[in-house]
């Protein structure tokens, strides 16, 4: 089983993906997981996209392609995939080569998705996730588990978040909403607890 997740940044395809990974038991392949292990990691991939997301654009599709095809191979068996595909080629590409069950389209408000976006931070030390919404530190700016300063993904700072919405609306919003009886179309209201999503989720592929 082949499952797509797409939504605009903050309404919780990562989220979703990883719950959804337990209950189905097929792997989660985040794109935006795996650019940053090339980007940290200063892979030949890593610093090409690098450059991309320094001035707020999408990546090459040729890069893209292949580093999101490699991931795939590993798993003949299915898989839950987020953050990709982002535009029509992407979409024509994955389904050339893949035969997709599902497509799931987590729904938010823009407003909501700059909210939740702003609140995101990390250690920069451990890497340990936060959020001043949803998990916030007990000590402001501090990590609860190795005492690292807290910081903001590059692209979670304002100027990013609003090119990345546009991006989402000019590019992905567009994608996979051709009637194809291959695979099946969910809606889900994102401004709703993560239980209720997950649950609406489960009980449309089941």
């Amino acid at each position: 089983m082949n499952i797509i997740l797409i939504g605009v940044q903050g309404s919780g395809k990562g989220t979703q993906a990883k719950l959804l990974s337990k209950v189905l038991d097929l792997p989660h392949i985040s794109s935006g997981e795996l650019f940053r292990y090339h980007i940290d990691n200063k892979t030949e991939l890593g610093i090409i996209a690098d450059s991309y997301i320094n001035r707020g654009n999408l990546v090459a599709d040729e890069y893209v392609y292949d580093m999101v095809e490699a991931e795939l191979k590993k798993y003949p068996n299915g898989f839950i995939l987020d953050g990709f595909p982002r535009t029509l080629p992407q979409e024509n590409f994955l389904l050339e080569k893949y035969k997709i069950d599902y497509v799931i389209w987590l729904e938010l408000d823009d407003e909501e998705s700059f909210r939740r976006i702003s609140a995101r931070f990390h250690c920069e030390d451990c890497l340990q996730d936060y959020n001043l919404i949803y998990k916030k530190p007990k000590v402001d700016g501090i990590c609860d588990d190795c005492g690292g300063k807290l910081v903001q993904r590059r692209d979670d700072t304002p100027e990013y978040i609003l090119k990345r919405q546009k991006k989402f609306h000019q590019k992905t919003r567009k994608v996979f909403q051709a009637e194809n009886p291959e695979y099946k179309v969910l809606e889900v209201n994102c401004n709703r607890s993560i239980e209720d999503i997950h649950n609406e989720i489960v009980d449309f592929i089941r």
